[in-house]
């Protein structure tokens, strides 16, 4: 019985393989298609995710940081690497001052901070220097 079922399974594997289509494929083609479709995969700073505005890349539901490739979160996102984090935006505006640089106002722990928006007094999002 053991002979008969390796045969047929060997039969029944030759068909369904033998039912594929063959992909031919031009391997330069393939890659100027793949270029395409990461072309712009930049995270897209600031992003909503679950109602919620992020203003640099996030661990939310996930064990690693990642970005949005879209404004409003829609499946499209990204694994964070060094390039992707947010960046200071110079000036900006705490407690209604602008300032060109970091600075330490404000720091509890004293280290120099900056805001990643325009108006820090409107969107609370800042990072360390």
């Amino acid at each position: 019985m053991a002979p008969r079922l390796g045969i047929f399974l060997i039969w029944a594997g030759a068909c369904v393989f033998l039912q594929l289509d063959h992909v031919d494929g031009d391997p330069e083609e393939l890659m100027n298609r793949m270029s395409l479709l990461f072309a712009d995969n930049k995270c897209v700073f600031s992003f909503t995710y679950e109602g919620k505005w992020c203003f640099d890349c996030t661990k939310v539901d996930s064990l690693y940081y990642w970005c949005s490739l879209t404004e409003n979160f829609s499946v499209r996102w990204k694994d964070c690497v060094e390039e992707d984090y947010v960046q200071c935006v110079f000036p900006f505006i705490y407690c209604g001052q602008t300032y060109d640089n970091c600075t330490t106002t404000g720091s509890v722990f004293g280290m120099p901070w900056c805001s990643v928006t325009p108006n820090y007094d409107e969107d609370g999002s800042w990072k360390y220097c």
